[in-house]
Parts: structure tokens; sequence; C-alpha cells
């Protein structure tokens, strides 16, 4: 599946009114007051298609786990029939206090997929962008954090869902500039703002959406963040 095969752009050539959830933790609430991340895919999806498009709701509650959204999957996602699901989840989970094996979060992670595929939605499964692995203590949760964010890219495989690897994408910036990695975090698990605006405008550009001239002023940080990951990849 390509993120062109999204039923949401039939339906928006229909004039049809789309409903997008962000479900999650952290990364997903609003941790930072300020514009977050899905501000800019909302904003994206209404300059692109006018402002009564569809209804952006977002569901991250920080400290969540997969546990957590699978128990509050019925009040909190499936009520609003979402058309698509950005799912970012793992960075809890990989907690030792919590609990949950490897086994369990993939587990639980292939039965959110499954779950929202039988609303009808689609669904795009985010790795976090990377954390700074050196300060993440205690170091066991490092370690599962790693193995984690490789069980969402097979689980995205495995499920035939789309898949944002944030993770991959900034991995490369941090090993090899760890200082200018840093300057993109808040602290070793959340971004900042800049981090906030580079992981919306790589979402609007993987959605093929155009933000208005004017807000994209307001994201110099953000785009020139962008520009440096892209030569890392190249």
């Amino acid at each position: 599946m390509n993120f062109s095969d999204l039923k949401i752009w039939g339906m928006l050539e229909r004039h049809e009114f789309i409903r997008v959830v962000a479900f999650g933790a952290s990364n997903t609430q609003r941790y930072l007051p300020g514009t977050h991340w899905f501000d800019y895919v909302d904003m994206a999806f209404k300059n692109t298609y006018g402002g009564g498009c569809g209804h952006f709701v977002n569901s991250g509650i920080s400290g969540n786990t997969t546990v957590d959204l699978l128990n509050r999957f019925d009040r909190e996602l499936a009520f609003y029939k979402p058309d698509l699901v950005i799912m970012t989840i793992g960075g809890n989970d990989c907690n030792p206090a919590k609990n949950i094996t490897t086994e369990q979060f993939r587990e639980n992670l292939g039965i959110l997929c499954d779950k929202i595929r039988d609303l009808g939605g689609d669904v795009i499964l985010q790795t976090y962008y990377a954390c700074d692995l050196e300060q993440i203590t205690p170091p066991e949760r490092a370690e599962l954090m790693v193995q984690n964010m490789q069980i969402v890219r097979e689980v995205a495989a495995d499920k035939g869902v789309l898949l944002n690897d944030n993770d991959l994408r900034w991995a490369r910036l941090r090993d090899n500039d760890i200082e200018t990695f840093r300057l993109l975090m808040l602290n070793s698990m959340h971004v900042n703002d800049t981090g906030n605006q580079l992981i919306g405008l790589d979402l609007v550009r993987k959605l093929n959406l155009t933000l208005r001239a004017d807000y994209r002023l307001q994201c110099t940080s953000g785009l020139l963040a962008q520009a440096l990951m892209d030569r890392y990849e190249k």
C-alpha cells in the first residue's frame, strides 16, 4: 500500500467529509504549548481541500501503552468512525515497569490495526523520532525501544498498512551529529517545537499536501531541519 492509495483521496475528490484521528501517547498528545505536529497535518488538509474538508481529532494521552489504547479504543477512537488513523505508540510499552513483553507489544499492535480496519479506516503506523538512547534510563528501556520500533516496521508489513518511519530518518542525524540532533529534542524521549515542526512537515510532504506560504514562513527552523535530514538520505 502507498500513501496515494488511502481511501480519503477518493472521498475528498467526491467532496465527502473525512475524519482523521491521531492515536497514541505523549508524542501525540500536546506535550508543549504551541503548534503540534498533527496541527500541520490538519492545516495542510484544509489548505489543500478547504476548511470544511474534515474533522481532525488528537486522541493522544501521555503515558499510554498499547494496552491503554485497546482499553480506550471504543470510547476515544471508534466513536469518531475514522477514515484514517495515524498511530504512534511503543515508547511506554518499552518501560520495564509496565511489564509488557515485546511479544505482547507485537500482538497488541496487530490487534489495533485489525480493529481500525474493521471500522473501515486506513492506518498509518509511525515509529517514534529516534530517541536519545544514550540518555534513556534504565538502559534496558533504550534497548527495548529499539526492538519495539523494529516491531512497528514488521507489523506494518505484516498487516499491509502504511509506515512512516521517523525513527530511521532521525537516527541518521543522531548517529552522525548528536549535538545537532539534540537541538530537536526537549528531552531523551520527546521533541521540542522544531522537532514537532519537522514531524508535521514530513507527514505533509508524504501526504502530498500543501501548506499556505504564510504558514511556511512560520516553519523556518523545521524546514531547515527537514533539508538537513534530506541530505543524510542521499
